[in-house]
Order: C-alpha cells, then sequence, then structure tokens
C-alpha cells in the first residue's frame, strides 16, 4: 500500500506461573491485533509466565512449561510478528528472553545481557543460537530490533526499536518513561514502542503498573500511562517513507547481520495515524503558544544580528495590510522593544495601488501607529501608468505585464529609500508564497533580509494571535488581518470597493498546498500517497476533485518556480521547514519534476 506499518503494544491480564493461562490470552490479543490489520505486535517480558513468580523460577516444571506454551504461541502466528518476554533455561544458565515468533515459528530469542531478578543470567552461551539485545530483525523493508526496559539499549540501523518490560511503577516513574521513549525516537528519527507487564502480576510487595507507549520521531503517537487497571492495547500507525527520509540524514551505523522475517503486512488504512490537517502545529494549545513564542524569537534574534552586523540605521518595511507583512512588523516593532531602539528605526511605507482596499490600507497603518513607527505612503499608480507607456503595454490589459510592474515598482521604491536612509529592506514572503512561487521575481521576491521565509501561511494566524498578548491594544486589528481574504491586491477593485483577486480562489486553500508541501519534504512525494494523506485529513470538508487539482498544482508550481528559491535572499529560519536553496533544499531550477506529473 503506502508504507503504513500498525503497530500494537499490548499489556495483557497474566497470572503468575500459570503460563497455560497467559498464553491463552497472549493468543486472544494477538488474533484481535491481528483481525485489527496489525502488523507487527509486541508484548511485555516475561509474559508467558509473568516477572512475579519468584524462587518459582527455580522450577524446571515451570521453565518447561513456559517453553512448551511459547512454542504453542508461536505456531499460531501467522506473517504478522509477535514479540514476547519468556524464561529459558539452557546449558544450565537460566536466560531471560524475548522471542520474535511469525508463521508458526520462533524465528529467533533476543537474551537480556543485566536482567534484574535473581537465578538468572546475561551471558549467552557459545554456538547457542541466542541474539544479544539490540538484534535486528529485517523483512527487507521494516526492520526492528528487540531490546529490554529497564537495560542500556543499543541503537542499531532500524526503523523500530521495541522495548520489553515489567518494572515496579512508583510516583514520576512512568512520566521518565515517557521521557526515554520519546528522546530516544527523537535521536534515531525513528518509532520506539514499549510494553509493560500490569495487571495480574503479583502485588504482594510493588505494583506492575502495565504501561505501553509508542513514540513517533520525538512524539507520543499512543500511550496508556501507568498505572494502570486491567488489560490493555494501544495502536500506532507509522509512516515508513517519512521515517527513511529522516534516517537518511543520520549518521551512518555499522553494518549488523540481521534476522530475514517473511513480509511483514502493512496497515491497509490511517485509522491510527497521526495525521492533522496542520502538520506544522503542535498538539496541543500549550505547546502551540510555546511553538509562537520561539518563532518570534528566532525571527527577532535573526534579524537583529542582521542589523547589528551589517550597521544598518533603519528596517525598511512594505505594509499591506495582508498576513506577511503584519507578521514582519509585528517582528520588527518586537525587536525594536528587545534590543532597546527607537520605534523609528521602523520605517513602514504603504504603497496604494490598482487593487488596494480600505480595509487593509486601514489595517497597516493604524498598526503601525500603534507602535510608533515611523509611516510613509507613498501611491505607485502614476508611476506604474508612466511605466505602462514607457513599454507600450495597454493597462486595459491586467495580465501579468500589469500585476508584476506593481510589485516592482514597489519593491523599487523600498530599496531606494533603503539607500537614502542607510537601512535595509526587509522581506516579507512566508514559506507557502516561495513553495508555489507565488511572488514576482526580482520584486516581492527580492529583499535585503527575509523574516516569514520559513513560516507556512497557516501558521501566520497562530503566531499573530500569540502575538497580540505581547502588544497592547493590537488584538483587535491583528484579527482582523486574520480574517481579511488572502490577495496580492494587483488587480482593479469592483464597482462597490470591493477584491476581485483572492488568492485561494486562484490556488485553492493554503492549508492544502502547507499539507502537501509539509509531507513532500518530510519524505512522503508519491502523488498517490500525498492525495491519500489529503483524503484522510480532510475527510468531508474539500471534495475529491479539489484535493485532486490542489494536489497537481502544488507540484507543479513546487517543480517549475526553484528558480526563484535559487535567487532568494537571506532569510531565518523560524519555522521546522526551509526551502533555502543554499541549505536544506539545494535543488535545481531545471528539475522537470515530470516524474511527480504523470
Amino acid at each position: 500500500m503506502f508504507n503504513i506499518y500498525r503497530i500494537a503494544a499490548v499489556s495483557p491480564d497474566l497470572h503468575p506461573a500459570d503460563t497455560c493461562f497467559n498464553v491463552s490470552v497472549m493468543t486472544d490479543a494477538y488474533a484481535q491485533a491481528v483481525k485489527n490489520h496489525a502488523s507487527l505486535v509486541l508484548f511485555p517480558a516475561l509474559a508467558v509466565t509473568g516477572k512475579s513468580c519468584g524462587i518459582l523460577f527455580q522450577q524446571p516444571f515451570l521453565l518447561d512449561s513456559a517453553k512448551a506454551e511459547a512454542e504453542k504461541f508461536a505456531a499460531a502466528t501467522g506473517n504478522v510478528p509477535a514479540v514476547f518476554g519468556l524464561p529459558l533455561l539452557t546449558g544450565g544458565k537460566l536466560l531471560e528472553c524475548a522471542a520474535v515468533a511469525q508463521n508458526g515459528r520462533i524465528a529467533g530469542l533476543v537474551v537480556r545481557k543485566t536482567p534484574e531478578l535473581p537465578f538468572f543470567t546475561g551471558i549467552v552461551p557459545e554456538n547457542s543460537g541466542f541474539y544479544p539485545a539490540g538484534k535486528v530483525f529485517d523483512d527487507g523493508n521494516l526492520a526492528f530490533s528487540v531490546n529490554f526496559a529497564g537495560d542500556m539499549p543499543e541503537f542499531p540501523a532500524a526503523q523500530l526499536q521495541l522495548f520489553c518490560g515489567a518494572e515496579a511503577s512508583v510516583p514520576g516513574k512512568w512520566k521518565k518513561n515517557e521521557r526515554f521513549f520519546r528522546a530516544i525516537s527523537d535521536q534515531i528519527s525513528g518509532v520506539t514502542a514499549a510494553a509493560f507487564a500490569g495487571s495480574g502480576e503479583s502485588t504482594g510487595d510493588m505494583v506492575y503498573g502495565g504501561g505501553i507507549i509508542i513514540c513517533d520521531r520525538g512524539k507520543t503517537a499512543a500511550v496508556r500511562p501507568a498505572p494502570a487497571a486491567g488489560a490493555g492495547v494501544i495502536y500506532a500507525d507509522i509512516d515508513l517513507d517519512k521515517i527513511n527520509h529522516a534516517q537518511m540524514r543520520l549518521p551512518l551505523s555499522p553494518a549488523v547481520d540481521r534476522v530475514q522475517l517473511s513480509a511483514i503486512p502493512q496497515a491497509p488504512d490511517f485509522r491510527y495515524l497521526y495525521n492533522p490537517q496542520n502538520p506544522f502545529l503542535p498538539e496541543t494549545p500549550e505547546e502551540t503558544a510555546k511553538f509562537c513564542q520561539e518563532t518570534l524569537e528566532l525571527q527577532i534574534t535573526g534579524l537583529g544580528e542582521r542589523l547589528l552586523r551589517c550597521g544598518a540605521k533603519k528596517m525598511v518595511l512594505g505594509i499591506s495590510g495582508g498576513l506577511d507583512s503584519t507578521l514582519a512588523l509585528v517582528v520588527l516593532a518586537l525587536l525594536c522593544r528587545r534590543y532597546a531602539l527607537e520605534p523609528a528605526t521602523v520605517l513602514a511605507v504603504t504603497m496604494p495601488g490598482f487593487g488596494t482596499t480600505g480595509r487593509t490600507k486601514s489595517n497597516a497603518v493604524k498598526l503601525a501607529e500603534l507602535f510608533g513607527v515611523e509611516v510613509r505612503e507613498i501611491s505607485i499608480t502614476d508611476a506604474c501608468m508612466q511605466h505602462f507607456s514607457d513599454i507600450g503595454h495597454d493597462p486595459a490589459k491586467v495580465n501579468s505585464v500589469y500585476e508584476n510592474s506593481q510589485a516592482r515598482e514597489r519593491t523599487q521604491i523600498l530599496m531606494d529609500i533603503a539607500n537614502q536612509e542607510n537601512g535595509i529592506v526587509i522581506g516579507t514572503g512566508d514559506l507557502s508564497e516561495i513553495a508555489l512561487g507565488w511572488s514576482t521575481f526580482n520584486g516581492d521576491q527580492m529583499a535585503m533580509y527575509a523574516v516569514n521565509s520559513s513560516i507556512p501561511k497557516s501558521c501566520i494566524a497562530p503566531v499573530l494571535r500569540y502575538a497580540a498578548t505581547l502588544l497592547d491594544g493590537s488584538g483587535k486589528i491583528l484579527q482582523d488581518v486574520i480574517d481579511t481574504p488572502v490577495s496580492p491586491e494587483l488587480l482593479p477593485l469592483d464597482e462597490n470597493g470591493e477584491l476581485t483577486q483572492k488568492t485561494e480562489d486562484i490556488l485553492g486553500a493554503y492549508e492544502l498546498h502547507d499539507f502537501y508541501l509539509y509531507h513532500f519534504v518530510n519524505g512522503v512525494s508519491a502523488p498517490d500517497k500525498l492525495f491519500a494523506l489529503a483524503q484522510n485529513a480532510f475527510a468531508g470538508k474539500y471534495p475529491d476533485c479539489e484535493l485532486q487539482r490542489v494536489k497537481e498544482l502544488f507540484i507543479k508550481r513546487f517543480f517549475t518556480q526553484q528558480f526563484k528559491r535559487t535567487a532568494a535572499p537571506d532569510g531565518v529560519q523560524a519555522g521546522i521547514i526551509s526551502l533555502s536553496a543554499r541549505t536544506d533544499w539545494p535543488m535545481n531550477a531545471d528539475i522537470s519534476g515530470m516524474l511527480w506529473r504523470k
């Protein structure tokens, strides 16, 4: 399908030393997970016997039963691998093992190197066929290693790191576990999954928490925190394309021998996949506020350092009352506050033209005056009419010449004022416009330093709402800016003075373009998979024909407009993606992109 795998982590209701019962509930849990299209099922450490058997681990009768029941469980497996813990006696040594079972047999046994319980050893007998912890199992596409929670793990090259666990639950322990598994998944740019024993274990001296967790590249994809009562199962769908893309950037891992498995089935849908409509934003309001704060801090820091190093006395900004120039103005106001600069260090220039509305112009000027910056108004109408005459263009033809001449006239004004004032021109173009090339080459595409170049359009409104909490009296104006339709305002207004040019009527919703951009840059570029992900995320919001139209337009413009990114000015990376041709996206401008457009 789409290289999506569904991971199931199970904490079953185990009874200490009752191997028949334990394997029965494990078999039922495995069957239910397979019915739910799991690709792999993870169980806790010592799941066959339970961990709280005490001195009974010295009884050969229990150990023989555990081995027989483990083989019985393995016999019930199909092509979906099951990973589960059991004790094994071999060569007179008692080992805590994790078995990987698939297609009716145990494909491999991994030994814990530092057992917590007495009687067990971590020394693997020579030529025993056992593997050390961290061993990789691979079907040729999905690779996973098997570890034990509580040990210092090894992290060989694999997309998925599994942990079998069974430990006492004490206050604060689970939070530490969650932070650990999230951090490891972030470190390896992959997935960690852990299952801990819980319900049914003896509570004579401790409570086994029964926590289960799956983390995907630094985020918790699914979790049942400890302590938890009863049996439990969680699912998470993982996107192998994104993981493979992210792991390509990691240092090469040393080659390791792998245990070959049969093909592991993929998930048939995206039911447990974290697939939000705005993947650029965090999940919770608290995290979003922190994200907005850090975004502004990075924008301010980047521009502040550039201003100090070039010795400029003014920051020259074209203001239109749109989202982008408003965000840039907010950044400049906050920068003046941080560096104790006079607000008049900012020179805001409004340049009304043929399509400027009273609403946008009013918002731009009111906000600039609120911040105390210097404001100038320079109409471009006469200059553009003279230019049309000079080049022989009929102003009745409202084509690209008509539109781009206005954008270039505005940029020329800003550049020349910057020369007059010993200043620099601050670019306002955002990541979404840069991705689509929705700018005029050598017009608004150009500046001396860009502050919004890594901020997607769909994130600007949340950042402005957060900024309203920092800038007294700005909330009402900023909200009206957010509510104003996005437009370059380059075409004449209608008879009522209203916009005739709305960007999203032409391109489609920016949230769709941002959705496609996020996944494309993160390794999901197959057109059919992009479309399927959009169907899943925006079900009921947009018809399939619109999802398809926007996807095709995004792909076409993303490739054909690379030349504008190649010649783009310096800009601070304040977002999670950059399309700078100098650093993160060094793609040649003559790449055809036809492979993606077929």
